[in-house]
């Protein structure tokens, strides 16, 4: 019989054990679980929907049973399980996600599990909240994150912890503002190699972007020494904002589900 394992070797073992396969074995051993708890649980991806469903991987959580047209019986074992898996993820003092995704979420209210996760990628899709409404299921340690996606129509706030990368997907007229993203980084600065996308599915608000973005830095239109797939004919734009660094604005246009879509490139480059 092989010698049981260390406690170093066990800690390693369960934290990198795909979430479902921990949730399982952990449940059925009591000596597991007064261990489980103190050591990190990490998986790739947190899905949280509008219908109160939530996917940690492969192991999902639904708050919508109730509505199951099933028989007493079975609606209490589900409730059991449902409960029991909601004690287990609520209690953990963090749980580390490569990227938390929320889709058609309402609110913070709408979430039926009130986590704490440490990722450096967040993305909303469809909400009808801005997106630093769920700030709160972060851990600090999260903060900057590297990527930030957005898909929304309201209107969007850029003034948020994100230092890296931020993708703005479906802009509409007036939602996003550009001219506004610029000077804060000409104040405040930013760190080269941050990157913001700004995706348009219409040339009229990319367009009225543009002219935006002109009227006020005119001064820095330049149409050389930018390098990228730039939109030709569209206005770019280099502007100084440090002496070792600057922000480069260009335009571009790619395919994106079949579709086309008009792409707004703010970045900051080394000056050298």
């Amino acid at each position: 019989m092989p010698p049981p394992l260390s406690y170093p070797a066990l800690k390693l073992v369960l934290e990198y054990l795909e979430a479902n396969k921990r949730y399982h074995i952990t449940s059925r051993s009591s000596a597991l679980q007064k261990i489980d708890n103190i050591i990190p649980l990490r998986a790739g991806n947190l899905t949280i929907w509008k219908d109160y469903r939530v996917y940690l991987d492969e192991l999902e959580y639904s708050a919508e049973y109730t509505t199951w047209k099933i028989n007493r019986e079975e609606l209490l074992k589900i409730h059991v399980v449902n409960e029991k898996l909601k004690k287990y993820l609520e209690g953990r003092p963090n749980i580390h996600v490569g990227c938390v995704h929320f889709n058609y979420v309402k609110g913070y209210e709408q979430v039926p599990l009130k986590l704490n996760l440490i990722t450096n990628k967040l993305v909303t899709f469809c909400c009808s909240v801005v997106f630093t409404n769920f700030l709160p299921f972060l851990d600090v340690r999260s903060f900057p994150l590297k990527k930030l996606k957005i898909a929304q129509e309201n209107t969007i706030d850029i003034d948020h912890p994100v230092r890296k990368k931020l993708t703005i997907q479906n802009i509409m007229d007036g939602n996003v503002d550009a001219v506004r993203i610029i000077k804060d980084w000409m104040k405040n600065g930013r760190e080269i190699g941050t990157e913001y996308l700004l995706s348009f599915s219409f040339d009229i608000y990319f367009g009225q972007t543009l002219r935006d973005l002109k009227k006020e830095f005119n001064e820095f239109q330049n149409m050389k020494g930018i390098n990228g797939r730039f939109l030709r004919g569209a206005s770019r734009f280099l502007i100084p904002m440090s002496p070792t660094s600057k922000i480069v604005i260009y335009g571009t246009r790619i395919k994106s589900k079949g579709n086309t879509v008009y792409q707004l490139v703010l970045k900051v480059v080394s000056t050298d």
